[in-house]
């Protein structure tokens, strides 16, 4: 890539996620292969993404908000992608420096 191009933005693709809310249903599943270790040996290859945050987008935003929650009522489990609709879940990247203020959670959940 040169110094003029613009870093590509891509969706996140969360698998199979809970969504209690049948409104804010999309699509069940994205496929991304970066981590299919579902294939009989030998073992696929890891890929990692290197796409870049997107920290203007909703679902980043929401995250973030539901990180702040969290950490402000000290809960032991953190679930934040049922809380987050299929759209914003696509719009996460990677996970926000301020999940380290999550000092108290114990269970991580999607």
């Amino acid at each position: 890539m040169t110094d003029a191009e613009e870093p590509k933005l891509y969706v996140n693709r969360w698998g199979d996620t809970a969504d209690p809310a049948p409104e804010r249903r999309g699509p069940r599943q994205d496929a991304c292969p970066c981590f299919d270790q579902s294939r009989p040996r030998p073992r696929a290859r890891v890929g990692f993404h290197t796409e870049r945050q997107d920290t203007s987008a909703p679902g980043w935003q929401h995250l973030l908000e539901l990180v702040d929650e969290a950490a402000a009522d000290g809960r032991e489990e953190f679930r934040p992608l049922i809380e987050l609709s299929p759209e914003e879940r696509r719009q996460v990247i990677t996970l926000p420096p301020s999940i380290a203020r999550l000092t108290a959670v114990k269970h991580l959940d999607e």
